[in-house]
């Protein structure tokens, strides 16, 4: 059984009584007051406000859709890429009710919204010109990255006024481009040649100023409490401000620093790290995943989740994900 409609409008309205992590979310809404909400054929997703920034909250209406995303959303965790905006699985998040009272609870996606417009709204207001060349720069991109999105359509794509950046992974798969996209690609492309010139007046030029990349490295991150990720030849770790080695590079993969943690993977599993390179959780498990907001990490091994707090203690024990 799965949730419906009704209880994802109900969710949205009572944040604080029917989520986990988003308690202080706020839905985008209509005319009427109620929750925005646009229906795809396996998810209803809203757009919310939480902790300042603009995120795309989406519920499944199928049991099998979270299932089937959670080796991509983990994939997706180690591209450190400015290609893709930050998506992933919140376990558990929504508590309602079914018909006969009893409670349950499913899983939420919840993506990223950095600021920019729809592909409608940049045809209109930004010359072909401009958006041809960042087009193709994120096809290039996401080829690099063997991903394919699988569903890219104009409604897929955010236009944030210097790039592209597509929308919505829950079809997307990872190891390769697809057929699909490369059709996909032409076909929008087009779309963007055939906007006829577009006359303007007055057109300033705004500096851009990128954030200095730290010298002597494969790859090399932003800045997240005061550390940077890097890829050098033995692997990934972190470097100060100013260049200086604080954690060796010897992880296959790293993320950020969140509240003083960092999720990373070596050949025998994934783990959790404090600032000083110490295990909070060693690194044996399929997938760590590990949420700053309440300090809670959901731990994959064998296919079962467990959570895990802050200092790594273990507060429930592995067991199959229940997908209401």
């Amino acid at each position: 059984m799965t949730p419906t409609l009704q209880s994802f409008t109900r969710a949205l309205l009572t944040p604080d009584l029917s989520f986990q992590t988003l308690a202080g979310a706020t839905a985008q809404a209509d005319g009427n007051g109620l929750p925005r909400l646009v229906r795809t054929s396996s998810f209803a997703e809203a757009q919310i406000m939480w902790n300042g920034e603009r995120w795309l909250l989406s519920m499944p209406l199928s049991s099998a859709a979270i299932p089937r995303m959670e080796r991509t959303v983990s994939t997706l965790r180690r591209f450190n890429t400015q290609w893709l905006t930050e998506y992933r699985i919140l376990p558990d998040e929504m508590r309602w009710h079914d018909p006969g009272g009893n409670s349950q609870t499913t899983s939420l996606v919840l993506q990223h919204l950095p600021a920019g417009c729809n592909f409608t709204e940049a045809l209109r207001t930004t010359a072909p010109e401009t958006l041809l060349p960042a087009f193709d720069a994120l096809q290039r991109g996401l080829r690099e990255l063997g991903f394919a999105h699988n569903d890219l359509k104009e409604t897929n794509l955010l236009w944030t006024g210097k790039q592209f950046l597509p929308l919505r992974y829950h079809h997307a798969t990872t190891g390769g481009t697809s057929e699909a996209d490369t059709t996909a690609f032409d076909l929008l492309r087009r779309r963007i040649a055939e906007v006829p010139a577009m006359q303007t007046a007055n057109d300033v030029t705004v500096p851009y100023d990128p954030l200095r990349r730290l010298t002597g490295h494969l790859w090399t991150g932003h800045i997240f409490e005061g550390l940077v990720c890097i890829e050098d030849e033995a692997g990934y770790g972190f470097v100060d401000t100013d260049n200086n080695p604080v954690i060796p590079a010897r992880y296959l993969w790293a993320g950020n620093f969140r509240e003083g943690r960092a999720e990373v993977e070596t050949p025998s599993g994934m783990g959790l790290i404090d600032r000083n390179g110490d295990y909070i959780i060693p690194p044996e498990y399929e997938i760590v995943d590990y949420d700053p907001a309440s300090s809670i990490v959901q731990v994959r091994l064998g296919g079962r989740w467990a959570s895990f707090d802050y200092l790594g203690r273990r507060l429930t024990e592995f067991r199959e994900r229940t997908e209401a």
